[in-house]
């Protein structure tokens, strides 16, 4: 608020004992302070001064002792209020513009509001509320606006919702983000625009799909620049995984793998349900329109092309190890090759072995049996090897990824 000059009448009184009568007005006292004089001689103390000066009202307050309040905050009862140096009572934006006193009480204001922009602040004006002015949040306990103090937007839950506010206090919408992350999305959140059935505007979005464009950003591995559909995860991060390794989400009865940039992808792909977890391979429907994690037995094009057979587990991870008689490695049914008869199959941190045929089914109470070169073997009632006598090895193979480029 743009600051009064204070109008200084130095008023000569002499003592009531005289019989001499007082004007009313604005004198000195002893140490030299102002102070507002009654026409009977007592000085003002405890008390609200108000003066008219070229058509617009100036409040003061004189103390306990008849100076004024200056430089800072004072509390009448419930309420504040705010003094500049000359004693004058401030409205609007006050102190740094961190707290707003009400125009036309002088008040200082808690909790939401909507107000215009502090002098030389802009902002977006798609953020604007429906009056024309901004939304503001002040502490209900000390009157400080919240705002983002470290770069990054200030989350804050109030009343069970969770808002936003940038570094003037202003709260936000669409895109924010909240803290540095990889993949750098997991750091942004998303805030409502405007108000809908689920959502008020400025509320932070959680446990639901949105479709819209990415955030900008100087990395082209933040946004396609199209609108996509995204998942905002209970903590209002949408679900992202790191480039070639994606975030195996759970949405209600479904599963989905998200990418690097928090879309949902589809194909063959390579997932995790943790940050720490292992990898795995996953298949997510043939489009976009279909994305969701499959399960069970299916025959597939893998990303080179090729026709192959998966077993995906009730989760979507496709198993490694044998399933209704069949062996498979990352989802992927190992066979023997072709004209081979059979071959020998070791998995991953096992010390067993196991024969399989050119379908890739695993032999079973097999005794002296010889493969394409006349090599015998046998195997027991589990297909666990027995004897070998120069079996070829299968070399396991992944599925292909899918190429969404």
């Amino acid at each position: 608020m743009k600051k009064r000059t204070l109008p200084f009448l130095l008023l000569a009184g002499i003592s009531l004992f005289s019989g001499t009568a007082f004007a009313a007005g604005w004198n000195v006292n002893s140490r030299g302070q102002q102070v507002y004089q009654n026409d009977n001689g007592s000085v003002v103390q405890n008390s609200w001064i108000k003066i008219n000066q070229n058509g617009q009202t100036i409040w003061y307050y004189a103390t306990g002792d008849g100076s004024l309040k200056q430089d800072g905050w004072l509390k009448l009862q419930d309420s504040f209020y705010y003094f500049d140096g000359n004693g004058i009572m401030q409205t609007g934006w006050v102190n740094d513009d961190n707290y707003y006193c009400d125009p036309s009480t002088g008040k200082m204001i808690t909790g939401w509001k909507q107000l215009p922009l502090p002098s030389g602040v802009t902002a977006d004006e798609n953020r604007k509320g429906n009056n024309g002015n901004y939304w503001f949040y002040f502490n209900q306990s000390t009157g400080e606006k919240l705002r983002s103090k470290d770069g990054h937007v200030a989350v804050k839950t109030l009343d069970n919702a969770s808002y936003g506010f940038d570094e003037n206090g202003i709260m936000v919408t669409g895109w924010a983000e909240v803290n540095d992350a990889n993949p750098e999305i997991a750091g942004y959140v998303f805030f409502a625009e405007k108000n809908d059935n689920k959502f008020k505007m400025g509320q932070r979005l959680s446990g639901t799909w949105y479709s819209t464009v990415g955030p900008e950003g100087n990395s082209s591995k933040l946004s396609t620049g199209d609108v996509e559909w995204f998942y905002f995860k209970n903590n209002g991060h949408p679900a992202a995984g790191n480039e070639g390794v994606y975030e195996v989400q759970r949405i209600n009865d479904k599963r989905y793998l998200f990418n690097e940039k928090g879309n949902p992808v589809y194909g063959i792909q390579k997932g995790r349900t943790a940050s720490n977890a292992p990898e795995g391979y996953y298949y997510c429907g043939a489009n976009k329109a279909d994305c969701s994690v499959k399960t069970g037995r299916m025959n597939l094009v893998d990303g080179d092309g090729d026709n192959i057979t998966c077993f995906f587990d009730q989760n979507g991870r496709g198993i490694t190890g044998i399933k209704q008689d069949y062996l498979y490695f990352n989802g992927r049914l190992q066979k023997a090759d072709q004209g081979s008869r059979y071959q020998k199959v070791t998995l991953p941190g096992q010390n067993r072995s196991y024969v399989v045929n050119e379908s890739g089914k695993v032999m079973k109470n097999k005794t002296k049996y010889r493969d394409g070169n006349g090599n015998k073997w046998s195997v027991n009632a589990s297909g666990v090897i027995t004897l070998d006598e120069g079996l070829d090895s299968v070399e396991l193979q992944s599925p292909k990824v899918t190429d969404l480029d």
